[in-house]
């Protein structure tokens, strides 16, 4: 099999899985495709290598496919009980499960599962803190924040450019990585325009 026959394919699961997350909730349509854009021009920023490059790519684009496995009743509750809420943090770990099987991602799979955790040790799945954290990892917890404030979302209406970007430039230090926020903030006015106004 030719390796442009393998990136097809890549692309083409990629799509799949992607198109089976916005038909299932309907409040993401755009989000993963927006994540992996911001988290590539981020990361071309930050000097990484095209094979991390693609890791990355691979990863934003999956990183929700286990809310697969979660209601949409549940995810657009504006305030989940504690069982709800720890249910709704599970889902890193529900795409590592449905993704596990791809042999082509498993190099992603630790990227999808740490795009919650926080730069100070408070997110999850594992608390983990600072350089723990693989630094791709770190660059799609940005990428996946602040498409998160501009998205619409069943229970708020999305964040303005300046708020969402006031607060990334907050949680650099506690929720980020800092040196991937002033990454940000350099390409930010660049990748904005995609899928926005």
């Amino acid at each position: 099999m030719t390796r442009d026959l393998l990136v097809q394919m890549e692309n083409d699961v990629i799509r799949a899985l992607v198109s089976a997350l916005e038909i299932a909730h309907p409040f993401l349509v755009g989000h993963s495709e927006r994540v992996a854009s911001y988290a590539v021009a981020m990361g071309c920023e930050l000097g990484l290598s095209k094979p991390t490059l693609r890791l990355l790519r691979i990863a934003a684009a999956l990183h929700d496919v286990g809310m697969l496995g979660l209601s949409t009743e549940l995810l657009a509750r504006p305030n989940p009980t504690p069982d709800q809420w720890h249910a709704i943090r599970e889902h890193p770990r529900l795409s590592v499960q449905l993704l596990r099987r791809i042999q082509r991602f498993q190099d992603a799979l630790i990227l999808v599962e740490c795009h919650h955790e926080r730069w100070d040790g408070g997110g999850y799945p594992n608390g983990w803190c600072g350089e723990q954290i693989p630094l791709p990892a770190r660059v799609l917890a940005v990428a996946e924040a602040f498409d998160g404030m501009r998205t619409p979302m069943p229970y708020r209406p999305p964040l303005s450019e300046p708020d969402a970007i006031a607060l990334i430039e907050q949680g650099a230090g506690t929720l980020f990585d800092p040196r991937v926020v002033k990454a940000f903030l350099r390409v930010q006015p660049i990748i904005q325009p995609l899928g926005r106004e």
